[in-house]
């Protein structure tokens, strides 16, 4: 049986929840004017053979971003679209909210996954998305659709991130990176050792949630973050860390960690003896917005993202 791509998935649902044809959906979002073997893509389109074959199971890289037309202008005609076709009014942008964060971003994430393009980004602007303080929920609805239909597109959660959080700075006054923490860190701890490779790995509810992430140790190091950027990122995380929220790394034989100026601070808990050390406070408590000084990170000691992220380092090998 094929995978699904991000694209079919899109396609189907939309045709399924929305009641929008492949055909409908193609033509919204594509500009049509773009030649293609000498015919214009409104025409291509109207092949079904080339619909279902080269744009609905497309394979994830294989449609150039040039080929879309405006996603923002797209999204918006495809969410009125949805929030009709439920119904319309509140109770309309309410059912598209929640199948949009639910089972639509359910299939999707299943769909990168099953693709080898990794998820976390998406669920992770999902919950910011959610977590957002909007003055029209179908502001909310229209975010959650962009961010499917440009993840189905190009099959690329980074540059569907990068678009959305442009598309909320200059039209909803809002950002992706603005959210606060309601609950202040909770200590935990751990036993103390010192050794040269590290990993971390997530601390859920006085339980390890795997996989244990390896840090680099290569001089860039290691950014966390919801929507981190670079070759050696994690986004494990829950939605009120930052963007970039801290940097690790390797220097001189030891791993120093340093908050990236991030909403809601960052705390490291003494594997040793409990104590609490203070990276940087939440922006809310008047700090100054720049990086922090470099705090040493040491076997055991468990790194606080936030209000409920919590990492425990752990040594991974000597050398």
């Amino acid at each position: 049986m094929a995978t699904d791509t991000p694209s079919s998935v899109m396609y189907t649902d939309l045709r399924q929840f929305g009641g929008i044809a492949h055909r409908d959906t193609a033509t919204v979002l594509f500009d049509g004017s773009v030649s293609i073997g000498g015919k214009t893509l409104s025409a291509r389109i109207d092949d079904r053979t080339f619909l279902s074959r080269e744009i609905v199971h497309a394979k994830p890289g294989s449609l150039h971003p040039e080929l879309f037309s405006d996603f923002p202008v797209a999204a918006k005609k495809i969410t009125s679209r949805l929030i009709a076709a439920r119904g319309g009014g509140q109770a309309g942008c309410s059912e598209v909210i929640a199948h949009y964060r639910g089972a639509a971003a359910t299939c999707m994430c299943d769909a990168l996954t099953s693709n080898d393009i990794d998820a976390i980004p998406y669920g992770n602007v999902v919950r910011k998305i959610m977590s957002l303080h909007l003055e029209l929920e179908s502001d909310r609805a229209l975010l959650l659709v962009m961010l499917f239909v440009i993840v189905g597109c190009l099959a690329d959660p980074r540059a569907a991130i990068d678009a959305i959080d442009a598309f909320a700075a200059s039209e909803l006054a809002t950002s992706l990176d603005t959210l606060v923490g309601d609950e202040a860190p909770r200590p935990q701890a751990a036993s103390a050792a010192h050794e040269t490779r590290l990993g971390l790995v997530r601390l859920v509810n006085g339980a390890f949630r795997p996989p244990i992430h390896e840090l680099s140790c290569d001089p860039a190091g290691t950014i966390i973050g919801c929507l981190p950027n670079g070759p050696h990122s994690i986004a494990d995380v829950d939605a009120d860390v930052s963007r970039q929220h801290v940097r690790i790394w390797r220097e001189d034989g030891r791993w120093l960690v340093t908050d990236l100026n991030s909403t809601n601070g960052t705390r490291v808990i003494s594997g040793a003896d409990k104590s609490v050390h203070i990276i940087a406070n939440a922006q809310a408590e008047s700090r100054e917005p720049s990086a922090s000084e470099p705090f040493e990170l040491r076997n055991s000691d468990i790194l606080c993202l936030g209000s409920t992220t919590r990492f425990l380092v752990m040594k991974l090998s000597v050398g």
